[in-house]
C-alpha cells in the first residue's frame, strides 16, 4: 500500500513541469561602443591556415593545425551567449586569407552585404600566426630511498612552446565602417615531465590538441568581452504545463512577449476551476509583476496563490512577501 501512495505522489509532482526565464535588469558596457540598434552579430572566419614546413628539425612543429583557430572562433560564441546582448545570427568561413601575422584587406560594403544578409554587425577573424617549438632539458634530482639514503636520477623536462597571434576586426553593417581592429599575441608553454624521454615527448602530445583549443577558446572570450556588452538578467522559473493558459503563456514569456503571456494567465484566472492550477496561474502573474517592478500587485497575486493551493507559499517565498 505504501509502495501505490509513493508512487502516485511521484507520478502528480512529475505533472508540475516548470520552465526557467529571465530579464534583463540593465547592461554593462563594453570597451567598444556599438552601433546603437545593433541585435544581431555574423561570425566570418577568413583565415586560411597554409604554412610551408618541413620536419627536418624535430623540435619545430607542424604549425598546420586548426585547434587555436577554431577554439578561438567557438570561444567567442559562446561567450556571446552567456552575455545574452547579441544574437548569433549564422557563422561564415568567406573571403580567406593565408595566414601570415598580417591582416588582410578590410572588407567593404559589398562583401559585407553578401555575407552578412540581416546582421547588424560582423565580427570577423582575419589574421593568425602561430608557431610551435620543443625543448627538453635534463635535471637532476634526488630520490629518497628510505633510511636517509639517497640517489641521483635524471628527469626529462619538456616544454611546448606556442608563439601566437589573432587578429579581429568588427564591421558596422549598415554603413560598412570598421568599428575595431584588435590584435592578440601570446607566448604561451606548458611542460611535461618524466625519467623517459620518450614519455616525455607522450605527454606533450597527449595534452597538444586540448592546450590549443585552450588558448583560442580563452582569445576568442576575451574579444566577445571587449565588444559585446553585457546583459544583467535575473532568473526564476513558472508553470508551464496544466492547461492551455500555462502552456501558451509560458511559451510567450520564453520569447519575452510578456504583454500576450499575462493576456493568456489573466484569462485563464478566469476559465480555470481547479485550485492548483488556479495557483499557478497566479504564480506566473506574480513573476510578472515582480518583472515590471510592482512589488503590491506581486504580493496580492502571491496572496491568491497561497490561499488555493500551498505551492503559492513557495510564490509568496520567491516574491519575497
Amino acid at each position: 500500500m505504501k509502495k501505490y501512495l509513493i508512487l502516485s505522489i511521484v507520478f502528480i509532482s512529475a505533472c508540475v513541469s516548470t520552465q526557467q526565464i529571465s530579464w534583463k535588469t540593465g547592461v554593462s558596457e563594453a570597451a567598444v561602443k556599438l552601433p546603437d540598434d545593433a541585435q544581431t552579430v555574423t561570425v566570418l572566419d577568413r583565415v586560411q591556415i597554409q604554412y610551408s614546413y618541413n620536419n627536418t628539425d624535430s623540435k619545430v612543429l607542424n604549425p598546420n593545425v586548426y585547434d587555436i583557430q577554431y577554439g578561438a572562433l567557438n570561444g567567442f560564441r559562446s561567450s556571446i551567449r552567456s552575455k545574452a546582448y547579441l544574437t548569433l545570427q549564422t557563422s561564415i568561413q568567406k573571403f580567406k586569407h593565408v595566414a601570415n601575422g598580417e591582416f588582410p584587406s578590410a572588407l567593404d560594403m559589398t562583401e559585407l552585404t553578401q555575407l552578412a544578409s540581416g546582421s547588424d554587425i560582423v565580427v570577423s577573424l582575419e589574421m593568425l600566426d602561430q608557431q610551435i617549438r620543443d625543448s627538453y632539458n635534463l635535471e637532476i634530482r634526488r630520490e629518497s630511498l628510505g633510511n636517509n639514503t639517497y640517489r641521483e636520477v635524471d628527469y626529462y623536462v619538456g616544454k611546448r612552446n606556442i608563439t601566437l597571434k589573432l587578429g579581429w576586426r568588427l564591421y558596422d553593417c549598415k554603413t560598412g565602417e570598421k568599428l575595431d581592429e584588435w590584435v592578440q599575441e601570446e607566448n604561451y608553454f606548458y611542460e611535461a615531465e618524466s625519467r623517459e624521454p620518450s614519455r616525455t615527448s607522450g605527454i606533450l602530445d597527449a595534452n597538444y590538441r586540448t592546450e590549443l583549443t585552450k588558448i583560442g577558446n580563452r582569445h576568442g572570450a576575451n574579444y566577445a568581452s571587449r565588444v559585446s556588452p553585457t546583459a544583467q538578467l535575473i532568473f526564476t522559473n513558472i508553470y508551464a504545463n496544466g492547461n492551455d493558459y500555462l502552456v501558451r503563456g509560458a511559451s510567450l514569456a520564453r520569447i519575452n512577449n510578456w504583454d500576450d503571456a499575462e493576456r493568456l494567465w489573466i484569462r485563464g484566472t478566469q476559465i480555470e476551476n481547479k485550485p492548483k492550477k488556479l495557483a499557478m496561474l497566479f504564480h506566473n502573474l506574480a513573476i510578472n509583476e515582480v518583472r515590471k517592478g510592482d512589488q503590491k500587485q506581486a504580493e496580492e497575486y502571491a496572496e491568491r496563490a497561497a490561499k488555493l493551493h500551498p505551492l503559492g507559499v513557495n510564490t509568496q517565498n520567491e516574491i519575497g512577501k
